[in-house]
């Protein structure tokens, strides 16, 4: 089994010598074809009412106001009275936990990513035309890669499969084989309206593990996280999702070249991506792993369970 780790990014904002924090997917150099809200950008000392909006530009997020007569009170800081409202538009597709389901939206969008160091593109829950898939190496300003990707899924397994039945949208491009460079540019032109649920990049990698005796099965999934400092709660909700349980057989030799990997994906999204022997390539969507048992010390194979959760399509 493979996936992708993507990279990510901290978005912080300091209020009263203390830092809130948000976790995206790594943001574009430059982003354009995006309308954004049109909210004002939240003043401290300014007076808000119930139904107000905001946005704090250090987050890109927007809050609406519950209460009446609120001043003073910075956003992340005081949830008793704003309400986390989601990501602005042209950042909800970057959005690596909360906003999941959430689409940004807009027309003839042109997207720049940093590309070093990586060799995989995800884009999951997407709407689109066309879209026009560049990559430069910034070393020789060679076009390594240069490739139009349909937003159209024409494939079809038989003639009356063809004039028949309807032609589906795509929902998730998956690029894994682009070129592995210290310095490059990945551009991503979308023609049309175009609408995107979660975009990442980063590094395809091998877990070396089989999977044995599966199920699948559909569930509401949402969890509560406590700020240690602020003892605040959040809740995530996932909604309605894919949830893939099995056994694993784990060759304990290869898998420990990546064990250390395991740490960071545990209770995170991460990218999984299908090969010709991976029976289900329908599970391969933004998840996370769940109640993942590592290999025991000096054991040459290890059997263990494993959860994946994914959000389904």
């Amino acid at each position: 089994m493979k996936f992708a780790n993507p990279l990510t990014e901290e978005l912080i904002a300091t209020y009263n010598d203390y830092e809130f924090k948000k976790t995206i997917y790594k943001r574009p150099d430059t982003i354009s074809g995006f309308t954004d809200e049109d909210y004002p950008t939240y003043d401290n000392s300014a007076t808000y009412n119930t139904g107000d909006y905001v946005i704090v530009d250090e987050l890109k997020t927007i809050y609406r106001c519950s209460a009446d007569n609120v001043s003073g009170k910075f956003p992340p800081a005081y949830l008793d009275v704003w309400v986390p409202y989601g990501f602005i538009n042209s950042y909800k597709m970057l959005s690596a936990d909360e906003e999941i389901g959430a689409k940004s939206v807009g027309e003839d969008v042109t997207l720049e990513f940093t590309f070093n160091r990586c060799d995989t593109l995800g884009i999951v829950n997407t709407y689109f035309v066309t879209l026009k898939l560049t990559q430069i190496d910034n070393d020789t300003d060679e076009v390594v890669i240069e490739r139009t990707i349909s937003g159209r899924d024409i494939g079809c397994t038989s003639f009356a499969e063809y004039f028949y039945d309807e032609i589906k949208d795509k929902t998730r491009i998956i690029v894994f084989d682009l070129e592995y460079l210290p310095n490059s540019t990945l551009k991503l032109e979308f023609s049309g309206k175009v609408e995107i649920g979660s975009i990442v990049i980063g590094l395809l990698r091998s877990l070396g593990v089989t999977l044995m005796g599966t199920s699948l099965k559909f569930e509401d999934k949402s969890k509560i996280t406590i700020d240690t400092f602020t003892n605040m709660r959040k809740v995530i909700r996932y909604g309605h999702i894919r949830v893939l349980r099995g056994k694993l057989l784990i060759d304990t030799a290869d898998f420990n070249i990546v064990a250390q990997k395991i740490s960071e994906i545990i209770g995170r999204n991460v990218l999984f991506v299908p090969d010709e022997k991976d029976k289900f390539s329908e599970m391969s969507n933004i998840a996370y792993i769940e109640d993942v048992n590592l290999p025991v010390e000096n054991s040459v194979t290890n059997k263990a369970d494993i959860t994946l959760i994914g959000v389904e399509e």
